[in-house]
């Protein structure tokens, strides 16, 4: 089965736009209208898009728009049944509606529906390349082909900088447990968190600092994932900490702020925890399908 992460950009909205598909995460096509455009019609440009390149065959294709899935699961059945009229006002982008609608139900597509801007990393993937089609203005739509093919070592930093939610494994006295928590990278490959000293996973690091970490990238299959083993420490060098704390502001939408500020007055509740891994690999049955487990460290 093929998979399919599709999104459309606007800005402003109404304004340019441009749109793309993701097959098998990679990017595949891009494109884009003449003149203003919307989200929306963006949005129902890429499904359609990837309808196309299905061609019949089965596949599942992913998208942040509620929208234009209840359109073409929902609604578009019962316009179609009324000669493409519907009570209360004109369907909005109706050419659209009319093309692709026919093509779903042709299809042996699923439609599913993702949080947008939450960490899925085909939904990233197609946020980023989205905004990359309405900067370049093709109209396309555009076949990308086949992109440089990465190392292990570029996916790993590339969903790290991407992932955000990790599991945490700590240990005391031969009990494990298990947290999660939110996270972010460096250039080196150490993970930091921000917790508070009395958590059970912050106290258990002070007394046994071995831990080890699982992110999940990619979560229905193929899978790709994260996973290594190192050492915590609490970071308390002021650039350091001013250092990590914008990377994580900045991926968070501003989240923990002020924790610089309080930290420096010494008033901060939270501790920065930072993993230096011994251990990490890469799982990755997408780009390395014959040899998914990917040493890094």
């Amino acid at each position: 089965m093929i998979t399919y992460y599709t999104d459309g950009s606007a800005s402003p909205n109404p304004g340019p736009g441009g749109f793309s598909v993701i097959k098998e995460l990679q990017p595949h096509i891009l494109g884009s209208e003449v003149g203003a455009t919307t989200n929306i019609r963006m949005e129902g440009k890429a499904i359609l898009a990837a309808l196309n390149d299905a061609a019949g065959e089965q596949c599942e294709i992913f998208t942040d728009s509620e929208f234009w899935i209840n359109v073409i699961t929902k609604w578009a059945p019962g316009w179609e049944a009324k000669g493409w009229k519907k009570p209360g006002g004109e369907i909005k982008n109706l050419d659209i509606v009319q093309e692709v609608y026919p093509l779903y139900k042709k299809s042996n597509a699923t439609l599913t529906w993702v949080r947008g801007h939450e960490g899925d990393f085909g939904n990233e993937m197609a946020d980023e390349w989205a905004n990359k089609a309405r900067e370049n203005g093709d109209v396309g739509p555009v076949f990308v082909g086949e992109q440089a093919i990465k190392t292990a070592e570029e996916y790993t930093d590339e969903f790290l900088a991407l992932g955000t939610v990790m599991q945490l494994a700590t240990s005391i006295d031969n009990k494990p447990w298990i947290s999660t928590v939110y996270f972010v990278a460096d250039s080196e490959r150490n993970i930091y968190w921000l917790s508070l000293p009395e958590r059970r996973h912050s106290k258990e690091v002070a007394t046994n600092p071995q831990a080890a970490i699982a992110i999940a990238i990619k979560q229905d299959l193929p899978v790709i994932g994260i996973q290594a083993a190192g050492q915590v420490s609490i970071v308390e060098d002021d650039e350091a900490v001013k250092r990590i704390v914008e990377t994580y502001v900045g991926k968070y939408d501003g989240v923990g702020k002020d924790f610089y500020q309080r930290f420096v007055v010494g008033k901060n509740k939270h501790q920065l925890y930072k993993l230096t891994p011994t251990q990490l690999a890469l799982f990755d049955e997408v780009h390395f399908k014959e040899n998914p487990v990917q040493k890094i460290i």
